[in-house]
């Protein structure tokens, strides 16, 4: 007698024809209309089955004595674990309709041992199994659709939403007691009678019923951010909390005491697909193993958190998935998970597993070859021997290959190399289980391909193929020797010759660089200071100011290092143009542009900025500290006799000063001083204006 995982339901449908056992112990079992299935006795330990006819197991919730309340597209029903029966179903009128739309459908049930009650969350509010009449009865919550329960150790009932948020009802008051505007919330834990963690598609959340308040663990963690559908959160026997994610992976939270600032995230095993699936729920065994029911069916994770392992359809368990929060522990210790076709139950220390180490075999190797006399080439297929061996006309060598692990082959990768031709692993996925080399030098080649599961384990068993190239007649020793030698007395010849012309040309072509390389330099010295540099007053230009400005502007928006700009002008140029001539004029300019450039810091820019005007960039000083280094300049300058002979002429200076932290760019700070100087000059020149 052959044992695979097949439910009653669909064994009473399966028409099988055959049945076959591998060498490795799996049984193949081959159906009329379907094709044929694969499963490993061993490891058969899952049992799945609808309930009541109904696929789609929304919630589950222990009761007593390892009966369990089921909550699916049918309505509400008592199922009893061990002997695998169902009673009910228990709902509401509205339930019982036929189509999946009604808005009484039952989403999530809670059994409160300490009332002996049971709750039922459904799509139009809060229900109650009156057990009596065995319907539900809509308590409170009208048109708030739910998601997630659980009850407080004051009888509250804390209700978590599709969109509506998140609802604490107090039904000895009859009346909502707190409230709070979530996304939703696919799991509720209470961790002391006043607060509750809540997991929901836009992060993990803490919330105190007493108080009102709502943290987020994204304030101190940046692990789960607000942006991270959390499905599940439970605690852990290890003192801690277990998270459960959509794609984004397992985690184990910790924090010490009540402070929310110690809280520590890490996460688990995120190498695995864990981090690429939907985790619907997380429970911890007696031996701190977990087992966690995904989107692509049941995980177990071995209490050294490293062990990883998998379980599908080939082991009962359903290959759609399971829901999230769908999930319940019986006495007995009996697990139960609920997916989109029915329910799948086991015991922890029933369930077997065997290491993943399939053989990988060679299955074909075939060479391409060319004809010597026409150059045509054509395909031949090789013996599957330990030691091929390839003569110098075969060109391209082709080798397929394939591991024995039928349950998950299209999750494997390969890895192979040709030893002393590659160094690396190549790497290919199951649907190109092929290597090709071409053109291989003569010599022994020792090919090795091994198989790779999902969780980047490596196969404990090789392919090997011994890859032998023998030389053409021309290639062996003697006649290499020989030809070699020639070569190389004729390389040496051309060398010689060569260098001799290579040195006379090398060092007339140095004298030429060394020229060339010289006017070059001159000319982009020249260049750079003619485009940096004002012609009359030896001062740096408009352009380079804008240049620094601009630089400063993004130094101060990255890392807010102030800095401030201050404008001069020659108070009367044009009558000091007017009444000495121009230059004269010209003479005023050098001699005040020296003072300015002679009164500031190196790390100061001060530039022409047109006609009689100077602008200076000054870094790292306040509109005050600017203030003080234009009262020095206005004081430098009134003081100073110009000698433009045959005159001695005297001037001063105006100058508006502003500080960059005023203004929203350095065009907007240029503006500002422009117009403070206008004030300076209006208000009598001679003077600065901040």
């Amino acid at each position: 007698m052959l044992r695979a995982p097949i439910n009653e339901k669909d064994a009473a449908k399966e028409r099988i024809s055959s049945l076959y056992q591998t060498k490795a112990g799996l049984v193949v079992v081959g159906t009329t209309d379907d094709g044929f299935a694969i499963s490993n006795p061993l490891l058969s330990n899952f049992y799945s089955q609808e309930i009541g006819e109904g696929r789609i197991i929304s919630s589950l919730s222990n009761y007593k004595d390892n009966q369990v309340w089921v909550a699916n597209e049918k309505g509400l029903w008592l199922y009893d674990t061990i002997s695998k029966t169902q009673e009910g179903p228990f709902t509401s009128h509205g339930a019982l309709a036929s189509s999946e739309d009604t808005n009484d459908k039952l989403l999530s049930v809670f059994y409160h041992t300490k009332s002996d009650a049971l709750w039922v969350t459904t799509r139009t509010g809060l229900a109650k199994l009156n057990p009596q009449t065995r319907n539900l009865e809509f308590v409170a919550l009208n048109g708030k659709s739910g998601y997630s329960i659980n009850i407080d150790d004051d009888g509250d009932i804390w209700y978590g939403g599709y969109s509506d948020g998140l609802f604490v009802y107090r039904p000895s008051e009859d009346r909502v007691i707190k409230q709070w505007p979530l996304s939703l919330t696919t799991r509720i834990v209470l961790d002391d009678n006043e607060n509750a963690w809540l997991s929901t598609v836009s992060g993990l959340f803490v919330a105190n019923k007493l108080t009102g308040d709502l943290t987020s663990v994204s304030e101190f963690t940046d692990k789960i951010s607000d942006q991270t559908v959390v499905t599940w959160i439970s605690q852990s026997k290890r003192g801690g909390y277990w998270i459960g994610t959509q794609a984004a992976g397992l985690f184990f939270m910790s924090k010490e005491g009540s402070d929310l600032s110690t809280i520590k995230v890490t996460q688990i095993k995120p190498e695995s697909r864990l981090s690429n699936v939907s985790i619907g729920a997380i429970v911890e065994d007696d031996e701190y193993g977990l087992w966690i029911s995904t989107i692509k069916g049941i995980a177990y994770l071995a209490p050294d958190l490293s062990t990883l392992s998998y379980f599908g359809a080939e082991n009962g368990a359903l290959s759609s998935g399971y829901y999230i929060g769908s999930v319940t522990v019986t006495e007995n210790n009996t697990i139960l998970f609920g997916g989109t076709e029915g329910v799948t139950q086991f015991t922890p220390s029933q369930v077997a597993n065997v290491q993943w180490s399939p053989e990988v075999h060679l299955t074909n190797v075939e060479t391409v070859s060319r004809n010597e006399q026409n150059g045509t080439t054509y395909q031949q297929r090789q013996r599957l021997d330990e030691v091929i061996e390839l003569k110098d006309n075969d060109i391209a060598l082709t080798i397929e290959f394939a591991a024995t692990d039928y349950m998950n082959a299209n999750e494997l990768r390969y890895a192979y190399k040709l030893a002393d031709f590659e160094n690396s692993w190549r790497f290919t996925d199951y649907k190109t289980r092929t290597a090709t080399y071409t053109n291989l030098d003569p010599g022994r080649y020792r090919f090795t391909v091994k198989a790779i599961n999902q969780e980047n384990e490596w196969s404990s068993n090789a392919a090997q193929l011994e890859i032998v190239v023998v030389p053409p007649w021309w290639d062996k020793p003697i006649w290499r020797v020989t030809i070699t030698l020639l070569g190389m007395l004729l390389i040496s010849s051309m060398v010689w010759l060569r260098i001799a012309s290579l040195k006379k040309r090398s060092a007339e072509l140095a004298l030429k660089v060394e020229e060339k390389t010289r006017d070059l330099e001159a000319v982009v010295e020249k260049l750079t200071q003619l485009s940096t540099e004002d012609a009359l007053t030896g001062l740096k230009n408009r352009r380079y100011f804008i240049q620094r400005a601009k630089a400063a502007w993004q130094n101060y928006k990255r890392h807010n290092h102030t800095f401030s700009l201050l404008i001069v002008d020659i108070d009367f140029f044009k009558r000091i143009n007017d009444e000495y001539g121009h230059h004269v004029g010209d003479t005023v300019l050098v001699k005040i542009a020296r003072i300015l450039d002679d009164s500031l810091r190196e790390s100061d820019v001060v530039a022409r900025w047109g006609g009689e005007e100077f602008l200076i960039l000054l870094p790292s000083l306040k509109v005050q500290e600017a203030f003080w280094v234009a009262e020095k300049l206005r004081k430098a300058v009134a003081d100073y006799e110009i000698d433009a002979p045959p005159y001695s002429v005297s001037a001063t200076i105006t100058c508006g000063v502003a500080d960059i932290r005023d203004y929203d760019s350095v065009e907007a700070c240029i503006h500002a001083i422009d117009k403070k100087l206008y004030v300076g000059k209006e208000s009598g020149r001679n003077t600065v204006i901040k």
